[in-house]
């Protein structure tokens, strides 16, 4: 991994990929357990913006 990143970094970039898969799974649970329809959808969004952020990052790690 030829990154350029110093172990600061590493680690700083391994929080943000951990609040990011927490977020998201924690939207998902609130959308799964919401009885309201329109919120659930809201939250349903929201986890998979969560989603895609952590792929992102994922994928600068893996350039």
């Amino acid at each position: 991994m030829e990154n350029g990143l110093t172990a600061g970094g590493l680690y700083a970039f391994a929080r943000l990929l951990s609040a990011e898969s927490l977020a998201s799974k924690k939207a998902r649970l609130f959308a799964a357990t919401l009885t309201d329809a329109a919120l659930a959808a809201q939250m349903q969004r929201l986890a998979q913006r969560h989603a895609q952020r952590f792929a992102s990052l994922l994928a600068l790690l893996e350039e």
